[in-house]
């Protein structure tokens, strides 16, 4: 028979066993025929044609616990048997739609055809056995609509043979596995069948694409370029991740570990992620166009890829530069979600592919993240009240800008002080509230109030905006220096206000994160321990047992009962909470977190005091990406999340370059994980940023605390 005809019963015939399931004994390929025009659908019997069903007719994709029935099982197989059909089907198109094609790609897929249909009464025979019929439930048209209307063969070899048919690489080792847990070991032999076969089909439109590819580029790159939106290479991978027979199919090493780390959303529109750590700078300066010093441009970008422990998989988080392979890969083992990375330079004319986006997520709102995110807006999926103002509301967005105004939490700080009159008795005195200051004579009357009057031996002066123990100042003594005087004129003619409080000698930092939802409802998080340096810079976070350091007398304080709280942590979430209640009423949603510490008063009840709320961060913070991460260390282990300086790294270690430090590192302390079924880790030091692109900052998981100081003695480098 002539593949033509071949070719045309395959796609045309409607009947399964006379045109579908049709061997001929030798197909031959010596007529010369004109390219068809590629038809709506594919000839099917009534119960196997496409239709539009409604939501409650189709049939959900059995789950794992469901397999122990044999129903299940069977309905399984009838998903697969489809996904066989189809591909025989577009194979057909292929040889119709492409006539002069080289014969022996031509002849290649008439074997894959012969090999797909093998497949499909493979699976038929076993779903009779299994009390199921095909055409027993509905059936979908992916394939179709994302292949039918391919441009060339080279088009059909990157979409069906490199992407659907090396994603079932994956299905079919994966539920042959789980066939062979619930004992039934007819169905595992034949998805063995179909993955060993599926390898050589794999093989043949890696071997084409090959020889069509412009050898240039690599083939990740090549693959990625013929790829059209909305296939995307998630599509070519399955449930678990196969390399052996990856490797077979010829794919190369490089393609193989790109593969391994590439995510994007399948359907779900995705969350956009993006790092704007300047984002009090910007919002002080009033207006886009603000230009951050080098120390946050490094900050910027070193740290961008932290926002992948807050996004899922399906996600994307936008940055300068994508970390490397062989970090993500790290990462990957660790349990953590890759998300889709676009570096910022190769967005096609800033757009992203994406029809639609579910959510923007900028570390903070600010001028420029507004004007940043403005151009997608048309794209978000939903538009609530937040979003339909911040982009066109300038009065709204004021309103917003105001909440990371360290004015805001003093002026809400005594409200919420009167709101914790049970618990006073581990609280500053009343009248040590933070003051805001509008002139040099107001400062100057609450410094010698606090210093004078309070007998304090310090106080600290806070710009409004300012993060990470940025614009503030500590002075000791009524009459200012010239210097002292300038920081503070300069302070009230660029942000109006000064807040002025005491110096407390702080012994533990604390903070509690939340988010308010879409619908301004808030959610609570969770605590966090965090570290800071003599400076009130952020220095890391204790993300495992928060007090396996902490003396005694500490560790009581923060989990005696108190009044109507359980501890401490009891009395920081009451304290978010009202913190919430404010931020919905100025409308605001989305992440913040509020900081606190714990005080040394010996004449206090307890030998400690709660300063409950020292700052509102609305926005992302380094204690939420801690929390994340926290997620995946295992229950009662010690670990720590530290932010280290690469010049103090060099400095003080015996290293020449990061290169070797990183190395030896990760000899000496490698990760050791659970044997739970998504393991956690229990021992071991994770790089959470990608040291090969690291300039300033390097972030580092240290688990365990014997590897905390042995890694202290090793480095030179303090850590608590």
């Amino acid at each position: 028979m002539e593949l033509k005809e071949f070719a045309e019963i395959i796609l045309f015939g409607k009947d399964i066993l006379s045109d579908k399931l049709l061997e001929p004994n030798l197909l031959t390929d010596t007529i010369e025929y004109n390219a068809i025009l590629t038809p709506k659908s594919p000839g099917r019997n009534l119960d196997l044609q496409f239709k539009d069903y409604p939501i409650n007719k189709k049939i959900p994709f059995p789950n794992q616990q469901q397999l122990i029935e044999e129903k299940q099982r069977g309905y399984v197989l009838h998903f697969f048997a489809n996904h066989e059909l189809l591909a025989m089907e577009i194979m057909a198109l292929v040889l119709l739609k492409f006539p002069k094609a080289p014969k022996n790609f031509r002849l290649g897929i008439a074997n894959t055809i012969l090999e797909e249909q093998k497949h499909m009464k493979l699976y038929i025979q076993r779903m009779k056995e299994l009390n199921v019929s095909f055409g027993e439930i509905p059936v979908n048209n992916f394939f179709w609509n994302c292949l039918s209307d391919m441009k060339s063969p080279m088009d059909f070899v990157v979409k069906m043979s490199m992407t659907f048919e090396q994603a079932n690489l994956d299905y079919a080792l994966f539920y042959k596995t789980l066939m062979e847990k619930v004992n039934d070991i007819k169905t595992a032999q034949i998805l063995d069948t179909v993955y060993q076969e599926e390898i050589g089909h794999v093989k043949h439109g890696v071997t084409w694409f090959n020889r069509w590819r412009e050898n240039d580029d690599s083939d990740w790159s090549e693959y990625q370029k013929n790829l059209e939106f909305p296939l995307t290479p998630a599509r070519a991978k399955g449930i678990i991740f196969d390399v052996s027979g990856r490797k077979k199919a010829g794919l190369s090493e490089l393609f193989i570990k790109e593969l391994s780390i590439f995510n994007s959303s399948k359907g779900r529109p995705p969350n956009l992620f993006y790092f704007n750590p300047a984002s009090e700078q910007e919002i002080a300066r009033k207006k886009i166009g603000f230009t951050a010093n080098k120390s946050v441009t490094a900050l910027e970008n070193d740290c961008a890829s932290l926002l992948q422990f807050l996004a899922a998989n399906d996600d994307i988080v936008l940055l300068k530069n994508k970390p490397t392979i062989n970090f993500l890969q790290n990462i990957q083992k660790c349990g953590f979600p890759i998300p889709e990375f676009q570096e910022l330079s190769s967005l096609p004319k800033e757009n992203i592919n994406h029809q639609y986006i579910s959510n923007f997520n900028p570390w903070g709102w600010s001028p420029e993240s507004i004007s940043f995110f403005s151009k997608w807006q048309s794209k978000l999926i939903k538009k609530n009240f937040f979003h339909e103002n911040i982009f066109s509301n300038a009065e709204f967005q004021k309103n917003v800008m105001l909440l990371y105004s360290k004015s805001f939490s003093a002026n809400l700080y005594p409200y919420i002080y009167k709101e914790l009159i049970s618990v006073q008795e581990i609280l500053p005195e009343f009248n040590l509230n933070p003051r805001i200051c509008y002139s040099k004579i107001e400062c100057q009357e609450a410094i010698n109030y606090f210093l004078q009057s309070c007998n304090f031996s310090k106080i600290v002066m806070k710009a409004p905006l300012g993060c990470a123990g940025q614009n503030m100042l500590r002075v000791e003594k009524s009459k200012l220096t010239i210097a002292e005087e300038n920081w503070l004129q300069n302070i009230l003619e660029s942000q109006n206000s000064i807040v002025i409080e005491p110096w407390y000698n702080k012994v533990v930092d604390l903070s509690y994160q939340a988010k308010i939802n879409e619908d301004g409802n808030y959610i609570a998080l969770g605590s966090t321990r965090f570290i800071t340096d003599l400076r009130g810079q952020y220095k890391g976070t204790i993300v495992g047992k928060k007090t396996d350091d902490l003396p005694k007398d500490i560790t009581k304080f923060l989990y005696k009962k108190y009044a109507n709280f359980s501890n401490i942590e009891d009395v920081l979430k009451f304290v978010s909470e009202k913190v919430g209640e404010k931020l919905v009423n100025h409308n605001f949603y989305g992440p913040f977190g509020i900081d606190a510490f714990i005080y040394e008063d010996i004449n206090s009840k307890y030998g400690f005091k709660l300063k409950f709320l020292s700052e509102i961060n609305p926005r992302y913070t380094m204690g939420r990406v801690a929390l994340e991460i926290s997620k995946r260390i295992q229950t009662g282990a010690f670990a720590i999340w530290v932010h280290l300086r690469v010049t103090d790294i060099l400095k003080k270690s015996q290293f020449n370059s990061l290169v070797e430090f990183v190395a030896e590192v990760e000899k000496r302390y490698p990760i050791k994980l659970t044997e739970e079924a998504k393991p956690l880790i229990r021992e071991g030091i994770v790089f959470t940023n990608d040291p090969a692109i690291a300039t300033s900052v390097l972030t580092v998981l240290i688990v365990g605390k014997n590897v905390l100081n042995d890694f202290t003695t090793f480095s030179s480098l303090e850590i608590i």
